[in-house]
C-alpha cells in the first residue's frame, strides 16, 4: 500500500509541474493570429485586463492591404517590398494558400530518409483525406512493396506540419499535437487515457469523475481541458480553403545604411495591461469577512493570477523570438544581405544549443511564424535546411540549391530551354554537387517544368 501511494503522489506531483508549463509551450507554439485570439478571448472574460487597440485585427488588416495594393506577393518572391508610410507589417503582409496533400509533399522532399519509406510515405500523403487523416488501417491503402514500411512512414509524416496529420482518427490526432508541443512520459499517457476514455464526462461537466478515473487532481483535469482546446480535431482543414489565409510577419531582418537590423514586430503581438486598482480591490475585499467579500476575493485573485500568468507567457516567446532572429541574422548573415541563393546549411539543433533551450522550443518557435527580409517574406522554418556538398568544402542549403536553379532558369537567354543536365553542369562549374536527378527534384518542388514545356 505505501509504495502505491508513494507511486501515486510521485505522478501527480509531476502533472502538477507540468501542467503550469503547458500553456507556455502552447504559446510559443502559436502564430501571432492564434495569440491574438487567445488573448482576445482571455480578455473578454477577464476585467483585470485592459486590452490595446494596435490594429493587429487581422479582417482589418486584410482590408487595408487590399485596398492600399492591387499586388499578389508571396514569400518566395524575390523582389524587395517598396518603403513608403505605412507600417512594415502590412508592407509585408502576404496570403498564403496551400493545398495540404502539396504541403506535405514538400516537407517530405526535405527528410533524409530511406527512399522505400519515402515512397511509402507519399503514398499514404496522396491517399489522406480533407482532415489530414489516413484511416484506421493505412497498411490497406499501400502496394504490397510498400507495406513494410507503414509505420515508418506514419511516424515521418505525424512530424511533419501541421502537427497531428497522417493519423487514423481525431482522438490519436489529439494525442500526436499534445506530444508535438512537447507533451511526453506519464503526462502524455495520462493525456492519452484522457482525450479516448474522459471526453464524454468533460462534456456532462463530470471533473470529479475524471480525476479520480484518471487518478489525478481536479486542477490538472482543468488545465488537460483548457489544453485541450488549444488542439484541432482536423488539422488538415486549415489547408484548401477556398480563403487564403493572411500571414504577418514577426521578425524583421533588413538592412540598414549597410547593417543588418533585426526587429519585432509589437504591432503583429496583441498589447494588454493589467488594470491595478483591481488588485488594490481585492487587498480591500480581503479584510472583509463576509462570505460574499471572500468569493469576489478569490475571483480576483484567480483573475489577476491568469492575466500576470499570459503577460509572462508573451513576454518569453518575445525574448525567445529575439533571441531566435539573433541567431539567425548572425548565422545566415549572407542570405539576408545578398538573397536566397546563400541560405547555408542550418540546424535546429545548432539553434537549441546557442540561445540554450531545448530543440523542441525551437521548433515551436519556428512553427507558423515568418520573418521579412530585404528579398520577401519566409517562414522560419525555411532558415533551417539540409545541406548540399561543394567542391570548394563549403556546405550549401538545399533551399540556396533551389534558388540557383531558379536562378538559372530565369536568367537564361540562350532561347532554348536549358535541360536538367546542362543545369547540374552549369551548377558543377559553381562548384555544386547536384546529379540530374536531384536538379529534376528540385525543379519540380519550385513547380517549374521540364525543357520539353518551357518556352526558354
Amino acid at each position: 500500500m505505501e509504495n502505491r501511494l508513494g507511486l501515486d503522489l510521485s505522478m501527480q506531483q509531476q502533472l502538477k509541474i507540468n501542467a503550469q508549463l503547458l500553456q507556455t509551450m502552447e504559446t510559443l507554439t502559436l502564430s501571432a493570429e492564434q495569440l491574438r485570439e487567445k488573448v482576445e478571448k482571455e480578455a473578454e472574460t477577464n476585467p483585470v485586463m485592459i486590452l490595446h487597440d494596435n490594429e493587429a485585427s487581422f479582417d482589418a488588416i486584410s482590408r487595408r492591404y487590399r485596398s492600399e495594393t492591387d499586388r499578389t506577393d508571396s514569400y518566395s518572391d524575390n523582389e524587395p517590398y517598396d518603403s513608403g508610410d505605412r507600417p512594415n507589417w502590412i508592407e509585408g503582409m502576404v496570403s498564403e494558400k496551400e493545398d495540404l496533400k502539396t504541403h506535405l509533399l514538400a516537407q517530405l522532399g526535405l527528410v533524409r530518409i530511406p527512399d522505400d519509406v519515402k515512397k511509402a510515405a507519399a503514398t499514404l500523403i496522396t491517399a489522406m483525406d480533407r482532415n489530414g487523416f489516413v484511416g484506421e488501417d493505412p497498411e490497406s491503402l499501400l502496394p504490397d512493396d510498400e507495406k513494410q514500411c507503414t509505420e515508418e512512414a506514419l511516424n515521418v509524416i505525424q512530424q511533419l506540419e501541421p502537427a497531428g496529420v497522417g493519423a487514423r482518427d481525431w482522438k490519436e490526432s489529439l494525442v500526436i499535437q499534445a506530444e508535438a508541443k512537447g507533451m511526453k512520459g506519464q503526462e502524455l499517457s495520462t493525456f492519452r487515457s484522457f482525450v479516448y476514455d474522459e471526453l464524454d464526462n468533460l462534456r456532462l461537466g463530470r471533473t470529479d469523475a475524471i480525476a479520480r478515473d484518471l487518478r489525478i487532481e481536479k486542477e490538472d483535469v482543468e488545465a488537460f481541458s483548457s489544453f485541450l482546446r488549444t488542439l484541432t480535431p482536423f488539422p488538415g482543414r486549415q489547408y484548401g480553403s477556398e480563403y487564403e489565409k493572411p500571414v504577418v510577419p514577426e521578425l524583421s531582418i533588413k538592412t540598414i545604411d549597410g547593417k543588418l537590423t533585426l526587429s519585432l514586430n509589437s504591432d503583429a503581438i496583441p498589447l494588454f495591461e493589467i488594470d491595478e486598482s483591481y488588485k488594490q480591490m481585492r487587498e480591500d475585499l480581503k479584510k472583509e469577512k463576509r462570505e460574499d467579500a471572500k468569493d469576489a476575493s478569490r475571483f480576483l485573485k484567480e483573475k489577476l493570477q491568469s492575466a500576470e500568468s499570459l503577460k509572462t507567457q508573451i513576454e518569453a516567446r518575445r525574448s525567445a523570438l529575439i533571441r531566435l532572429g539573433t541567431f539567425l541574422m548572425e548565422k545566415q548573415q549572407d542570405f539576408f544581405m545578398k538573397g536566397p541563393v546563400f541560405l547555408k546549411s542550418l540546424t535546429m539543433k545548432e539553434a537549441a544549443d546557442e540561445i540554450g533551450v531545448h530543440e523542441a522550443t525551437v521548433s515551436r518557435l519556428a512553427s507558423s511564424k515568418y520573418i521579412d527580409t530585404d528579398f520577401g517574406i519566409y517562414p522560419i522554418r525555411m532558415m533551417f535546411s539540409t545541406q548540399v556538398a561543394s567542391s570548394d568544402g563549403e556546405n550549401y542549403s538545399k533551399n540556396a540549391v533551389k534558388e540557383m536553379i531558379r536562378t538559372i532558369i530565369d536568367e537564361n537567354r540562350t532561347g532554348k530551354a536549358l535541360s536538367d543536365q546542362k543545369i547540374s553542369d552549369m551548377l558543377a562549374e559553381r562548384g555544386i554537387k547536384a546529379a540530374r536527378r536531384t536538379v529534376a527534384k528540385y525543379r519540380k518542388e519550385l513547380d517549374i517544368s521540364s525543357s520539353f514545356d518551357r518556352p526558354n
